[in-house]
């Protein structure tokens, strides 16, 4: 099992990150690392991983993103045209400073 993080949060600098080997990590260390990164998501991996696609993030779902059933009973069951929500959703959609 993994631990979870405490305290004693900071920064590195561009030197200590050059230094640190990413694919020999010790996961089971006293030290661990939080990682800011883009994310893009390659069209070979979206069958392999549709039933759950990875990294959910909190994102706002607009009307023009939902599919012509889910507008046409918004329309017809709330009046609505127009439609904003925010929701934690898997989709494959690129990921910015994840």
């Amino acid at each position: 099992m993994y631990k979870l993080p405490e305290g004693g949060f900071r920064f590195i600098s561009e030197e200590e990150k050059s230094q640190i080997d990413w694919l020999k990590i010790d996961l089971l260390s006293d030290m661990g690392y939080f990682v800011e990164c883009d994310l893009s998501y390659p069209e070979q991996i979206h069958q392999s991983t549709s039933d759950f696609p990875l990294c959910p993030e909190n994102i706002d779902i607009t009307f023009d993103m939902l599919s012509p059933f889910q507008k046409i009973c918004l329309q017809k069951i709330y009046g609505l045209r127009s439609y904003t929500q925010r929701k934690l959703t898997a989709s494959f959609l690129p990921r910015k400073k994840m």
